[in-house]
């Protein structure tokens, strides 16, 4: 199954493969919404084994939002790509091949991402809002959405990370700097904006570095509840998403829910090892 996109890029690129595909039925319209409904769509029939995933931290998001335990393989083309995995992308295709035709076991090779749950108070509906993100949620100095990239550090008021690598840009390398916190480590690290304590340089965008001074962190374990204050505007992974009114609170917790990673490399050596690639030859 794949989703169409607005250019047809998928689809142009079977053309001639002989592949036997099927388009998900549904009108695209161009936004996150449309990774969404497709991951709902893939989940309710089956017998999907993997999705391929072509974006970065939004798109991934996203899809985990459709499918929350989506066995994904994601392929790190977005603009944000602190989830996604960086390899070339006909191992990537080849290791989705792999465990979705039963020739290498799921469990044998992907692990459980972390959800950081957000459960915020919201005065214009009758209940909380419920949200979640893969890699960071980040409380911003702000009183609207306006866009919805996060890029002027000085706003940044607080932030949970679930993956802060070393290795990353973006937000999470905040985070990185000061507790670095693998992608599969079971649990994250929560770090407050301000005066009072190290001031730090990461890299938060491609070929930008910038200075931000913390006032405290520490690291935070699964279920574990941070709780911001508003006002202020909630970002996940990257994209502003929520307001938070003043005196409105958002509770903050990790959890290990998340969609299942396939890692290409582990497949792929299990499927050499089984001489998946290799044939007999008759004299």
């Amino acid at each position: 199954m794949v989703l169409d996109d607005t250019r047809h890029l998928v689809l142009r690129a079977l053309e001639g493969s002989g592949a036997d595909v099927e388009v998900v039925e549904l009108e695209n319209i161009g936004t996150g919404s449309d990774s969404r409904r497709a991951a709902a769509a893939m989940a309710a029939r089956g017998d999907v084994g993997a999705v391929l995933v072509f974006g970065g931290d939004g798109t991934n998001r996203d899809v985990a939002k459709g499918w929350p335990g989506a066995p994904v393989v994601p392929l790190a083309v977005g603009t944000n790509n602190v989830f996604p995995i960086t390899i070339e992308p006909t191992i990537g295709g080849l290791a989705a091949g792999l465990v979705a035709s039963g020739a290498v076991a799921l469990d044998a090779v992907a692990f459980r991402a972390k959800q950081i749950r957000v459960v915020a108070d919201d005065p214009e509906t009758d209940g909380p809002v419920v949200d979640a993100a893969l890699v960071d949620v980040v409380l911003v100095d702000a009183d609207f959405i306006g866009s919805r990239a996060v890029w002027h550090v000085e706003d940044l008021r607080a932030a949970v990370f679930a993956i802060a690598e070393p290795a990353s840009i973006g937000l999470s390398s905040i985070g990185a700097v000061l507790s670095p916190i693998d992608r599969r480590d079971a649990g994250g690290v929560a770090v407050w904006m301000g005066h009072g304590g190290a001031v730090v340089r990461a890299p938060i965008a491609p070929g930008t570095f910038d200075d931000v001074g913390i006032a405290d962190h520490r690291l935070v374990g699964l279920d574990d509840p941070i709780v911001f204050e508003g006002p202020g505007v909630l970002a996940f992974d990257g994209e502003r998403d929520h307001v938070l009114h003043p005196g409105a609170r958002a509770e903050v917790r990790l959890h290990l829910d998340g969609p299942w990673v396939i890692d290409p490399v582990e497949a792929m050596a299990i499927a050499v090892a089984d001489q998946h690639f290799t044939s007999s030859t008759v004299a």
